[in-house]
């Protein structure tokens, strides 16, 4: 019998610049599937998801102009050892 990790959802709101987040999924092995840009609330955020083997990675990054601090949300479902090192970035 082959032992499947069991995969959780969790979502982080990460203070950093959205480069140093897609970095960090890309240097876990992620690949980008796809891409958009949403409108909502009068911003307009630009959205991406990651997949790994079973898991996958949302990505949330308000653009345009502001004058206060963005963060991008994350979004994991993915095993523990992927929530665990996007969670270090906080």
């Amino acid at each position: 019998m082959i032992k499947t990790e069991k995969l959780k959802v969790k979502s982080l709101s990460l203070f950093i610049p959205v480069e140093n987040v897609l970095a960090e999924i890309f240097d876990l092995g992620f690949k980008e599937v796809s891409s958009a840009t949403i409108i909502a609330d009068n911003k307009f955020w630009s959205k991406k998801v990651f997949k790994k083997e079973q898991e996958f990675i949302s990505v949330s990054d308000e653009i345009g102009d502001a004058d206060y601090l963005r963060d991008p949300i994350v979004t994991m479902f993915g095993k523990q050892k992927t929530i665990n090192a996007l969670s270090k970035l906080e």
